[in-house]
């Protein structure tokens, strides 16, 4: 289970408290305990927004499990998406071995019998079925030996025997830079063998399989998203196909992130681009706090503009707790909470978890609105960054076709624009590109039909319409 808000303390000599504690009294007890000082622990923050905690089955706590989380999201400072991840996966761990009477302590006897290799059995099956894949397994072993390392080195555990076999080995490698290297990689036996994901002609990896939307499919989507008339919805949607963005970084845009006064249908320069700060010190959050300028055409700036004025948007914005104008998001729900809480503003919104639900609702009405053209159609948001990349690319190979490009600056130009830090991420796009031929739309000709088709469909639907009662 998740706590929220967790003041965060230790005991303390007297001379040295800040308050004082009441021990439990929900015991009978003949003489209760006498309150004990605290104090906040040192170079933490007071409080934690997210604390996971592991039960037994008989509404105990799971000591080890629930201080190892503790301790990777105060001490570590891992990120609670990550924790969280490790919670449930730890509880699956626990479940397994519940099920069949064993001791997550209990070392002695056969292979076999030690909890972690009969975890892996476990999971085996599950692969076999189908139910899981090797990396999710992986990653759900990952956690079980982060565990028990802890245990050894913090907590002075001793098992009887292994609890896994180590092996080192070399490998080469390209660095982000392009550069062939050589690092130790150190593995276990605990692990499934899972071949690294290169890019295919069936999807292109940049953090996850991405798989570019075809043209035809690109029209359907703005076809879907104009009939369901939902303007936040239809306006996350054309920030990600026009500028890359990631979805958190889409959610997180604030009225400070939109340049005013450009990009009026009028406007020769209404395709020029603006960018927008985001990453670590900005509101606007990106992958890993990376700071980063990401750039987006100046109709879409108006865009936004005019929505973030309309009385649709002011109804909802009047129902947040942001009090400076500046600082407002720009997709908000009818209730005026973001559909992505930033870490910063947790404490604003009651430390919501909400991380883009909403949206990934929304995308399944698409999907079937579109599916009534191609039953075959389906997509992830992440989708709209590869196809960004893909309509960008096959812009500069036109420039290149007309000696205006090499391919040395194409490939740092998307490298640039998607904010790749590893120059193989790149590649994968060129990989497939070359593939994939069929989908070759230029980014410039994609965004002159865009701009139109929208502000007319915008206009003729009445998209920035208050709130219906």
């Amino acid at each position: 289970m998740t706590l929220k808000n967790v003041p965060l303390w230790e005991p303390c000599a007297h001379a040295d408290a800040t308050e004082w504690i009441c021990p439990d009294t929900h015991t009978v007890a003949a003489a209760p305990d006498e309150p004990y000082p605290v104090r906040p622990i040192h170079l933490t923050e007071a409080n934690c927004p997210h604390l996971h905690v592991i039960l037994q089955p008989d509404g105990a706590l799971w000591r080890e499990g629930s201080l190892y989380l503790f301790e990777r999201i105060t001490e570590r400072g891992d990120k609670e998406a990550t924790v969280s991840s490790a919670a449930t996966d730890l509880c699956d761990f626990m479940n397994k071995l519940l099920v069949h009477g064993r001791d997550f302590l209990d070392f002695d006897g056969a292979k076999f019998k030690r909890p972690t290799y009969f975890y892996k059995s476990e999971l085996k099956k599950h692969i076999s079925s189908g139910e899981r894949s090797r990396s999710y397994c992986n990653r759900e072993l990952g956690a079980v030996q982060g565990m028990y390392r802890w245990l050894v080195n913090t907590r002075g555990f001793k098992p009887k025997q292994d609890m896994w076999e180590s092996k080192s080995r070399f490998v080469n490698y390209v660095d982000r830079h392009g550069v062939l290297q050589t690092k130790e990689v150190i593995s276990t036996d605990l692990l499934f063998r899972n071949t690294k994901s290169v890019a295919t002609g069936r999807f292109i990896q940049d953090g996850a399989k991405l798989k570019p939307i075809s043209r035809d499919n690109q029209q359907h989507l703005l076809d879907a998203l104009i009939a369901l008339q939902n303007p936040e919805m239809l306006l996350a949607h054309l920030v990600a196909l026009t500028s890359g963005m990631r979805v958190q970084s889409v959610l997180t845009l604030r009225h400070s992130s939109v340049k005013r006064g450009v990009g009026q249908p009028g406007d020769k320069h209404k395709f020029a681009l603006y960018g927008i700060e985001m990453g670590r010190g900005h509101p606007v959050e990106a992958k890993n706090g990376k700071e980063q300028t990401v750039l987006l055409p100046a109709w879409m700036h108006n865009l936004l503009e005019i929505y973030i004025n309309s009385p649709r948007h002011q109804t909802r914005a009047k129902l947040s707790p942001i009090q400076n104008p500046d600082d407002q998001y720009v997709f908000l729900t009818r209730t005026g909470k973001p559909y992505y809480v930033a870490e910063a503003d947790q404490k604003l919104f009651n430390f919501s978890n909400e991380k883009g639900s909403a949206l990934r609702q929304f995308c399944k009405k698409v999907i079937a609105h579109v599916q009534m053209k191609d039953k075959d159609f389906t997509y992830h948001l992440h989708d709209l960054r590869a196809t960004f990349g893909m309509n960008l690319l096959n812009d500069d190979m036109k420039k290149r076709d007309e000696g205006k490009m090499n391919q040395l600056e194409i490939l740092d130009h998307l490298k640039n624009r998607l904010n790749h830090e590893d120059i193989n991420v790149t590649m994968n796009y060129l990989r497939f590109y070359d593939e994939n031929p069929e989908l070759q739309q230029a980014q410039s000709d994609f965004e002159v039909h865009l701009e139109s088709l929208v502000r007319t469909e915008m206009r003729s639907h009445e998209k920035l319409r208050p709130d219906l009662p």
